[in-house]
């Protein structure tokens, strides 16, 4: 279990350019040509790695927390360092980096995840790790991926609505003025046609983008859902009505260019 929390920390600094281990501290690519520092202190734009765990192995955050714990416990040296194979080793001061992360960091192919620990896990235990090494996989294919399924999700069949002529009348009839749609708080789920703001292959990033408030509706008013292939959507507003559908979305694309409709089924 321990090579798969290193090889997560790796993953997180490789492509996300940080991570925050509890109880320890943060770890953040800088510079040109890139680096790692180490911080003793956490903050909510670092990832934490048990969120990561926990999210590619469907497991509950006191589950995560445990693997966790027993990662730490076998990486903390006596003198208090902790080594993090192909990362590198932390100190109370610093933080001296592994080769293997330099070059994945400046250029050089990454290296595959491979899997060395001794046999004698229960049964449970084995299967979790090739399901997290899966993930991993996915993991490496989230922007493609994303760039295609952003694609598809886009490819929406706009009908024509269709136009019934007003009768000729004698007397002049008012316009009304159409009543601003309502965005629901927050949006129903299950719904047909939903506006879209964002696909994550971690369901963390998709929270925290619905966290940043992108179109200004409040945090609160965003539905995340499971996206095909894996990936998680945030969802600004849903509704069974194609015609509200676009109404909406061209509503916010003036707040955020990259906006779009989301057909369910």
């Amino acid at each position: 279990m321990s090579t798969v929390v290193n090889k997560i920390i790796f993953n997180c600094l490789v492509q996300y350019g940080n991570v925050a281990l509890p109880e320890v501290g943060t770890l953040s690519v800088v510079g040109s040509p890139k680096k790692v520092t180490f911080s003793d202190k956490i903050t909510d734009s670092h990832i934490p790695v048990t969120d990561i765990i926990a999210d590619h192995g469907g497991l509950t955050a006191e589950e995560a927390m445990n693997i966790y714990h027993d990662w730490l416990q076998g990486a903390q040296q006596e003198d208090g360092t902790i080594c993090v194979e192909s990362v590198g080793v932390i100190t109370p001061r610093h933080f001296d980096i592994d080769q293997e992360l330099q070059r994945a960091l400046n250029g050089d192919e990454l290296p595959t995840a491979t899997l060395n620990e001794k046999s004698g896990f229960r049964l449970g235990n084995i299967l979790l790790i090739v399901v997290l090494i899966l993930l991993l996989a996915l993991a490496w294919m989230g922007i493609s991926r994303y760039v295609l399924n952003q694609k598809e999700a886009k490819e929406v069949v706009i009908e024509e609505p269709t136009v019934v002529p007003f009768e000729e009348q004698s007397v002049e009839v008012a316009v009304v003025p159409e009543p601003e749609v309502v965005v629901p708080n927050p949006p129903a789920a299950n719904k047909r046609y939903n506006i879209a703001v964002g696909v994550f292959s971690i369901k963390y990033n998709a929270r925290a983008c619905a966290k940043q408030d992108p179109l200004g509706i409040g945090a609160d008013n965003y539905l995340i859902a499971p996206f095909p292939s894996g990936l998680w959507v945030v969802i600004a507003h849903s509704t069974d009505n194609l015609a509200e559908a676009e109404r909406m979305r061209l509503k916010y694309k003036k707040m955020q260019s990259d906006v779009w409709v989301y057909r369910r089924y």
